[in-house]
Order: C-alpha cells, then sequence, then structure tokens
C-alpha cells in the first residue's frame, strides 16, 4: 500500500476513533489490552496512556525495557506537538532526517518522530491525550495502539487497520 493510501487511512482513524468520555478506568484497558495482544503474539513491547498534564497508565511485557518506555514518551510529545499520530507523521516527512526543524526549537529528548503514538480524542473536547508503544517496528507499535482504541470503543479493527505492508 502507498504512503499516501496510509495518511488516508490514518487521517480517518484519527477523526473517527473519537471517545464519548475518557478516564483512567478506560486507560487502563487500553494499556491491558495493547498487553494482551503483544503477550499473544509474542512481542516485547511498552505501552503508555497519556493526557496531556500527566501519565495515565504505564505497563510493559517481557522484552521492554525502561528505554522503550523513554521512546513512547518521546513520541507523545510529538503528537502533544502536532496533534497529529505520530506513524502519520512518519510518513508525510518521507526521508526527511527524523528530527524536527532546528526552528521549531524543539529538544530531541522530548521529541521522537517515530511510528507508534496515536492521538486519543474525546467528542466535544478534541485531542485530550495518547496512547504509545514502543518496542515493535514503527508501523507494528502504530497497530497495536489502534487496536486497543478500537477495542475500547467497541469497534471492529478490520475495519480500522492499515493493510498490512
Amino acid at each position: 500500500m502507498s504512503s499516501e493510501a496510509d495518511i488516508e487511512k490514518i487521517v480517518e482513524q484519527e477523526q473517527g476513533l473519537v471517545f464519548e468520555r475518557f478516564d483512567e478506568d478506560i486507560a487502563y484497558r487500553l494499556v491491558g489490552h495493547v498487553r494482551d495482544a503483544a503477550n499473544a503474539a509474542g512481542k516485547g513491547i511498552a505501552v503508555g496512556v497519556y493526557l496531556w498534564d500527566r501519565t495515565l497508565c504505564i505497563g510493559m511485557t517481557a522484552g521492554a525495557s525502561s528505554h522503550n518506555i523513554t521512546w513512547a514518551e518521546r513520541k507523545v510529545g510529538t503528537v502533544r506537538l502536532l496533534h497529529k499520530s505520530s506513524y502519520r507523521l512518519v510518513l508525510e516527512r518521507g526521508d526527511k532526517p527524523r528530527l524536527l526543524e532546528p526552528s521549531w526549537a524543539a529538544d530531541p529528548a522530548s521529541y521522537a518522530i517515530a511510528g507508534g503514538a496515536f492521538p486519543i480524542h474525546v467528542k466535544g473536547l478534541g485531542f485530550v491525550g495518547a496512547i504509545s508503544t514502543s518496542g515493535l517496528p514503527e508501523r507494528d507499535d502504530h497497530g497495536f495502539g489502534v487496536a486497543a482504541v478500537c477495542a475500547a470503543l467497541g469497534r471492529d479493527p478490520a475495519d480500522w487497520m492499515l493493510r498490512p505492508a
């Protein structure tokens, strides 16, 4: 599938996967879903759910490390800055360097152009936070987060996922 088609699908995900409300219990379910799916697939992954002002929940599976949490948090920084999926940014930038432009004054220690952070939207509020995963190839990290959001919203992930690369 082309980058353009993937970008189109990610925009559809961002616009269509919207919560009526969001709280700590939903965050916990998102993290649990990612952990369960990663364990079932035998994958080491770190996952976190973040509001703009705080971390709500973090989880890991065997094979992930604290370094993966650092990456997840940097990806969330990028979503906070640009209000879009970090994987969408990767695809939109194409072969440009994986650093934000110096004119943005964005510290690379706080931001990462790498797939895996997906914005959390609440109806009537807009962006309120993000779910972020780290430990897998960035397309897969993105997919694990989107699948968890689908599960929490009672949506069929098959309707929302990117097609296999």
